[in-house]
């Protein structure tokens, strides 16, 4: 009963954490993106996420959702459409040089927001974070992996 009540505050605390974050980040571009838009951009850029379908898949949003956000991101010359020779019917999108500027800026300034804060964390503790993090992530690839075989 004690590690459920636990693992409930816990996953209210990063709920909490990722929303101060995504509104103080989200603030910084004053709404002229969407997360999901950002988001996007960060998938293409570090990610190598090129195909609507996959950007769909990793945003939980549909095929033509991502079209239409792509569009958008498109008209601001944020990315640009490529081509794909070994299959034609597919078309990849990457990031323009105004995408490749603007996700370094994005990538700097949520580097400040985060580091803002955590530099008030002790050290060790933070080291502690850190591995109890990675802990995590490695559990999910796990368990994600196991029900992908």
């Amino acid at each position: 009963m004690e590690s459920e009540q636990t693992i409930l505050e816990i996953e209210q605390l990063v709920v909490d954490v990722m929303m101060m974050i995504q509104h103080e980040f989200g603030s910084e571009y004053d709404n002229k993106l969407s997360s999901n838009q950002q988001m996007i951009i960060y998938l293409i850029g570090r990610h190598d996420v090129k195909y609507v379908k996959d950007l769909a898949f990793h945003l939980n949003i549909s095929p033509s959702a991502v079209s239409q956000l792509l569009s958008k991101l498109e008209q601001l010359g944020l990315v640009k459409r490529s081509l794909d020779e070994k299959n034609r019917r597919t078309v990849p999108f990457e990031l323009d040089d105004e995408g490749d500027l603007l996700l370094e800026h994005m990538e700097h300034t949520r580097q400040t927001i985060i580091s803002r804060y955590l530099m008030k964390i002790p050290r060790e503790d933070l080291i502690h974070f850190r591995d109890v993090y990675k802990q995590l992530r490695d559990i999910m690839i796990e368990e994600k992996e196991g029900k992908n075989v």
